[in-house]
This record gives structure tokens, sequence and C-alpha cells, in this order.
């Protein structure tokens, strides 16, 4: 009997019901680590706030932030429409450069009204020309005072279209056949520059005639080396082929006899239109 009695067990030996449950061991043992880690471990830092304010902010969010806030009910809210406005009171450099193109100072004409009145303008000192004519007289004017004198005068007009903001180019040409000067008969031919007379010619009939009364009339005008004459009055230009066309090397040439008379002005201005605006009357 004292054989199957069990022996004594080691107070060392762990319980059955340990033996049975081992792997709860592990898990016992995991629990206890974790426990004096929380309890013994070191303690959480705060987060570092100072880092986040050191962050450069963009510069959207600072423009937009303001507008976030609350705004007491006693203070009203700005409207968007001074900010969007502000940018276009200071023009950039693109758009003042702009305005000084289009903007005249008070007063200041453009320089399109400037050549219109040059080249339409009537001056108060006409100079003389053949016979009553003055320079600057109009197309109407002499054509009514040929026909009040019996004759039927012939107009020849080119009136060229030019582009909008041009001053105009228009030439007339007035013509009457028989005509007296100095008892001579022949052709008088008048032009005008825009309304406006700068040249007499006559073209006599008889050349040696006529020749004879313009040395008598003007002993001023002499003949030049090349046969033909001129004479310069200020605003005056008076030219002749009389000398030439009666010559035996002009009749040889057929040289046609004239006398002239012109206002330089006008002429000038008939030159300068030609050398300023016929490209761009072209386009």
């Amino acid at each position: 009997m004292d054989e199957k009695r069990a022996a004594p067990k080691d107070w060392l030996e762990p319980p059955d019901w340990w033996k049975k449950w081992r792997p709860l061991r592990w898990l016992a043992g995991g629990l206890v680590l974790v426990a004096l880690y929380l309890w013994f471990g070191p303690e959480p830092q705060p987060e570092p706030r100072e880092t986040v304010r050191a962050t450069p902010v963009p510069t959207a969010v600072a423009v937009i932030e303001p507008s976030a806030a609350p705004t007491p009910a006693s203070t009203p809210v700005p409207s968007a429409a001074p900010v969007t406005a502000a940018p276009s009171a200071v023009p950039t450099p693109d758009r003042a450069a702009e305005a000084m193109v289009y903007e005249e100072a008070p007063g200041a004409q453009p320089q399109v009204d400037s050549d219109l009145a040059a080249f339409t303008r009537i001056e108060p000192d006409p100079v003389p020309l053949l016979g009553r004519y003055r320079s600057f007289m109009g197309v109407d004017e002499v054509v009514v005072g040929l026909e009040q004198a019996g004759f039927k005068p012939m107009v020849e007009s080119r009136h060229a279209k030019v582009r909008a903001g041009l001053p105009p180019r228009n030439f007339d040409v007035v013509t009457v056949h028989q005509f007296q000067h100095w008892g001579q008969q022949g052709r008088l031919e008048l032009q005008f520059f825009n309304n406006r007379l700068y040249q007499t010619e006559f073209e006599p009939d008889d050349a040696d005639l006529y020749r004879a009364a313009q040395r008598r009339e003007l002993p001023q005008l002499k003949r030049e080396a090349s046969g033909r004459s001129e004479l310069i009055q200020g605003n005056l230009r008076i030219a002749s082929s009389l000398d030439l066309a009666v010559s035996e090397v002009g009749r040889s040439l057929r040289t046609r006899p004239f006398l002239l008379w012109q206002d330089r002005r006008l002429v000038r201005q008939r030159d300068e239109w030609d050398r300023r605006f016929s490209e761009s009357a072209r386009r």
C-alpha cells in the first residue's frame, strides 16, 4: 500500500493547472511587460508647436485669413470691389505708354487735323498771277468769272481717293481758248490744288509777238543760258520758255512756248503731299 501512495511533490514544482494551461504563461508574461513599460517608460513629449509657427505661410493664405475671421456685427464687412480695383488704379508701364499715345494735352490738336488744315488753308496774302487772277482763288469763282466774260471754260478734275486720315489730294485744271493777254491771243490754263489756284499758264498762238510783249512787260525776266527764263520774288515765281521756243534750236525741238506764274507755297505743298503721303495712300 505504501508503494501505491503518491510520492510527495517538490515545493518548487508548479501546480497541475499551470502545466495544463501552459500557453497562458506567455500571455501573462506579455501583459506584465506591457504594464511595466507603461508604468516606468518615458513620458510622452508634447507636440512641438514652435516648429509649426516657424513654417512660412503662403501669401494666398495671408490674404484670405483676415476675411475668414469673424467680424463684429457693428463693423461693416468690406466688399471685394476695392481689392479688385486697386491694381487697375495704378497702371503698368505698358498702359501708361498706351495712354500717352491716345491722350493729348488740353488744347492740343491731332496731327491729322493740323495736316488737313495746312493742306486746305486759304492764306490771307495771295500773290498776283496772270491778269486779274490771284492765288488761292477757288474753282467755282474762276469758272463763273470766265463764263460771265463770254468764255466756255473746260474743267478737268483729278480727285484722288485717299485713305481715311490723310489730307485730300484734289487737282482741277480750267482751260479756255482764244484768251487775250497783252494784246495776244492764246490758250489760258489755270491749275488748282485742293480748290486753291496756284498756277496760271498762257500759251500764245504767236510766240514771237508774245515774246516782245514779255520783254516790254517783264524786263526783269532775263534769258538764261539754257534759253529759259525764271524770276522769283518772294512767294511768286515766273518762268518762261519763249526765248528758247523762238530760237532755231527750239523750233527744231518743237519747244512749246509758255509763260507761267506760280505761288511757290502751294507748289511746295503739292510736292510735300507726294513726299509724305504717296506711300500711305496706296495702302
